[in-house]
């Protein structure tokens, strides 16, 4: 064991020491200079030939005059700013690919001066979060919150703002600003760059940020990744990030740090999805098109999110374009769709309208038809959809509101009837099932005053699973009838407020309160059964309803200490009834970022989560079957602890991002089902009663290098964790490595375009197999009988050592993908090839024990279904 541990310790050692020397490693591209004498903007010009940097500067700085003495030698760019400009005291920022020189600071005035409003795309309308606005003559700057706004108060007269978002050509105002001002900034598309962010990306680097474990996903990344059968994904793609795996294979549910599906918060706009996956788990329930951006925090979470332990997925669908119609539709192998945006009246309303379908059932129906037989009426429809409605309305410079409207389900229809012309005598057999969302959303952005932002939101969400099992039938003149139905329901209806208050440049204050009313209606089950006419069995199991308000407050505060030390500090509380109990939490949140030499960035960051609801779920596949329930006077509310340390810094100006992060997490109340039950055999019995609480724990370290710029984009991530439970009976009371542990997960995505037309990608996901529970041994058994009688009935017994005893195969997968784009006067189009699983790699779907040895040892089958898969679509935008 020692040994083992020594290994491990080593290899770790090993991994952070090679992991920091990549962060020492400085730009492969240098810069040879000789003993001269230029002026600071002869060095600008020098740079902007070398690097193909833009250059932003006041033209009214004398700085720029100023001649600096170079010494012979070769420098990375960083090197040689630091040598010339810092060393002479010239203050700038380098973001990426624009170098911005910071004027010096002129005399303070008595009265100081606030800078706030909206930054926007110019041609869209569309709200740009995480812009960057710099105040040239005071070396102050800030960011755009997450709707576009910023504000910031200086103690001097405004002579020059400069707005950078990447992507974006850089935005100088050279107005004098004496007096409070509020402003639209419009900024311009710049698509000659040779190497362009997509717009949904932030320029903010690595090391300036606070935040630890958090990962920002552009959309059209998401749309570039190899499709799955021709479907982009974006919980396929999340599973492609360290830290994060999938339940089994092709499905789209998260497991986040050793966490079950169940603790991840999907948010669609602000509004809570309880179920974000179609076809039985294998898609998202997110159509990629009417997406604006996606974040996923891993931990460190703000104190603003709440109500689950291991992650939170925020999804913001786009606000409409606001000058024109624009719209793009596009149809696969398996689905079609359509997205359509634009000016109900110009910069003031905007629409968005999205939606998607399968065609399998048009499909698979005749085919199904013809291969029945002829006496027989035999329909099939499966299907899914979901349709995305947003409408945008400016009512005052102050004031706009937003409503959003998602709709999306899954149909199962299967029916057989059998006739017998001769006798009259027929069978009906109908099996239905359907589940979905209903996500309705009104939010209201108003700016209260200078300093002061709000964000009000009213919203509604349903999930609802339905089944229905049916069977009549007419024999020798008797009636009988079959009726199984299935039902698990959940309702929210909430209302929350968030305010953004920013009174310095240094300190970025968040808090509010929310409140919502749960309805559960879980696991209700209808039998009827008898004739028609009078039935032998009428009855519903386990109707039971509960409604529990919960109630939330937050506050939170980032805050610039120094150069150097940046801080997060928050808390949030709630409180939840469940029945006549009520539970309450007080979680602290604190987050640290501290610039170490060589500008790298040392972030730590704890964060106390609880949760009040639960998935009651078998396998770590996602179910319509698996139905959410709340916490009872049985069954406590979830609780977690997590620290969180890392490494973080942006190279190659700030195109390349390499983190490092190790984490530790405790989780309480976890659930469990008691050995031998389960949802299928719970009707009769309240279902707090088949479960047992414990504890978790999870641990690992993890390592990202992500490159969202230019020509070739992707990144690489590894983890390495563990993740176990211990519950008192389960197990005889050992610890147990739980169903999610994936020890080692790796991933690699990769997308390069060639030329103005052709794009090509790939990505290659390993992990290690998941534990699961077989019986290791099977011997024959002799009934109890007392005294002992000839006869005794023997049966077979099966013996196993523990709960997860035994590890499945590792999975590992290959994806391609070749896409062509054609960009007319008036329209793109697009056409994508793509090959799921290209060497037909055989990773099972599900396992069974299909025999024994001679020596009554067990023998484990898996069942693989999805083999190579090549897939071809086509998608036009105008």
């Amino acid at each position: 064991m020692t040994k083992n541990l020594s290994k491990k310790t080593a290899f770790l050692i090993f991994f952070f020491f090679v992991a920091m020397v990549s962060f020492g490693q400085g730009l492969s591209k240098k810069i040879t200079v000789k003993n001269q004498e230029l002026t600071v903007i002869e060095i600008c010009n020098l740079l902007k030939k070398k690097y193909n940097l833009k250059i932003a500067y006041s033209n009214k700085d004398e700085q720029l005059q100023r001649k600096i003495v170079l010494k012979s030698g070769t420098y990375s760019i960083h090197d040689f700013l630091n040598a010339t400009l810092k060393a002479n005291k010239i203050n700038y920022q380098l973001t990426e690919q624009q170098l911005i020189i910071i004027p010096v600071v002129k005399r303070l005035d008595k009265n100081p001066v606030t800078i706030s409003g909206f930054v926007e795309d110019g041609e869209t309308g569309e709200k740009l979060p995480g812009a960057s606005i710099y105040i040239s003559n005071t070396h102050k700057g800030t960011t755009t919150n997450n709707y576009g706004f910023f504000t910031i108060t200086l103690a001097s007269t405004v002579e020059e703002i400069m707005v950078s978002y990447t992507g974006y050509e850089i935005y100088q105002d050279y107005t004098k600003f004496n007096t409070d001002a509020r402003l639209t900034i419009k900024l311009k598309s710049n698509r000659d760059l040779e190497e362009v962010v997509v717009k949904s990306a932030k320029t903010v680097s690595l090391q300036d940020q606070t935040q630890i474990s958090k990962i920002s996903i552009p959309v059209s990344v998401i749309q570039d990744m190899p499709h799955f059968l021709g479907e982009a994904d974006v919980l396929k793609t999340l599973q492609m990030l360290p830290g994060i795996s999938q339940g089994s294979e092709a499905t789209s549910g998260l497991l986040v740090r050793g966490g079950t599906p169940d603790q991840n918060l999907m948010l669609l706009d602000g509004a809570p999805v309880y179920n974000a996956s179609h076809m039985l788990g294998i898609f998202s329930a997110f159509n990629t098109n009417a997406l604006k951006s996606v974040d996923v925090y891993k931990g460190g979470f703000p104190a603003r999110f709440g109500s689950r332990l291991s992650s939170v997925v925020d999804i913001v669908t786009k606000d409409g374009n606001m000058k024109e119609i624009h719209g793009e539709g596009g149809m696969s192998l398996l689905a079609t769709n359509f997205t359509l945006e634009g000016p109900l009246k110009k910069d003031k309303t905007s629409f968005l309208v999205s939606g998607r379908r399968t065609h399998v059932d048009w499909i698979a129906t005749p085919i199904i038809n013809k291969l029945a037989d002829a006496d027989d009426i035999l329909k099939a429809a499966p299907y899914f959809y979901d349709v995305n409605v947003k409408l945008h309305h400016i009512i005052s410079p102050k004031d706009r509101l937003f409503f959003s409207w998602y709709n999306g389900g899954d149909v199962f229809k299967f029916k057989i009837r059998y006739n017998d012309d001769n006798s009259g005598d027929f069978e009906n057999y109908n099996l239905f099932a359907g589940w979905g969302n209903k996500i309705g959303t009104v939010r209201w952005n108003h700016v209260f005053n200078k300093k002061l932002f709000a964000n009000t939101m009213v919203n509604y969400t349903q999930y609802k699973f339905r089944s229905n099992f049916s069977s009549n039938s007419f024999f020798d003149s008797e009636k009988d009838l079959i009726d199984l139905k299935y039902a698990s329901n959940i309702y929210d209806i909430s209302s929350r407020i968030d305010f953004d208050y920013r009174p310095l440049p240094e300190h970025s204050i968040m808090f509010g309160f929310a409140s919502t009313l749960h309805t559960f209606t879980p696991n209700i089950i209808s039998v009827k059964a008898g004739n028609p006419e009078d039935l032998d069995i009428d009855t519903t199991f386990n109707d039971g309803r509960q409604q529990s308000p919960e109630f939330s407050i937050y506050g939170e505060n980032d805050w610039k200490i120094s150069p150097k030390l940046k801080m997060n500090v928050g808390i949030h509380s709630n409180v939840f009834k469940a029945k006549k109990k009520w539970y309450s939490s007080v979680q602290p949140r604190i987050g640290m970022r501290y610039l170490l030499p060589k500008n790298i960035a040392l972030k730590v960051a704890y964060t106390h989560m609880n949760q009040f609801i639960h998935l009651l779920a078998n396998n770590s596949v996602t179910l319509p079957t698996d139905f959410w329930v709340p916490s009872t006077d049985k069954v406590k509310p979830l609780l977690s602890r997590q620290l969180a340390i890392g490494l973080a810094k942006s190279i190659c100006n700030n195109k390349i991002g390499i983190s490092i992060e190790s984490f530790y997490k405790t989780m309480e109340n976890v659930i469990e089902y008691k050995d031998g039950a389960s949802y299928l055999n719970s009707s009769t019995a309240a279902w707090d009663s088949k479960v047992e609480s414990g504890k978790g724990t999870a641990y690992g370290i993890e390592l990202l290098i992500q490159k969202n710029v230019g020509k070739l984009k992707g990144w690489i991530g590894y983890t390495l964790s563990h993740s176990y439970r211990v519950f008192p009976t389960i197990n005889y009371g050992r610890r147990f490595d739980y169903k999610y542990d994936r020890r080692h997960d790796f991933e690699l995505a990769v997308t390069q375009s060639l030329g103005a037309h052709w794009e090509v990608s790939g990505s290659w996901q390993f992990q290690t197999g998941s534990p699961f529970t077989v019986p290791t041994l099977k011997y024959d058994g002799i009934e109890d009988s007392s005294p002992p009688v000839s006869g005794s009935l023997s049966y077979d017994v099966e013996y196993t050592e523990g709960r997860n005893n035994f590890r499945l195969l590792n999975y590992h997968r290959l994806d391609l993908s070749v896409t062509w784009k054609k960009k007319k006067r008036r329209h793109e189009s697009i056409w994508n090839l793509s090959v799921y699983n290209t060497y037909n790699r055989q990773n099972p779907f599900f396992y069974f024990l299909n025999t024994y040895n001679e020596d009554k040892t067990a023998v484990l089958t898996g069942v693989s279904i999805l083999p190579i898969l090549p897939s071809i679509s086509y998608a036009i935008k105008f």
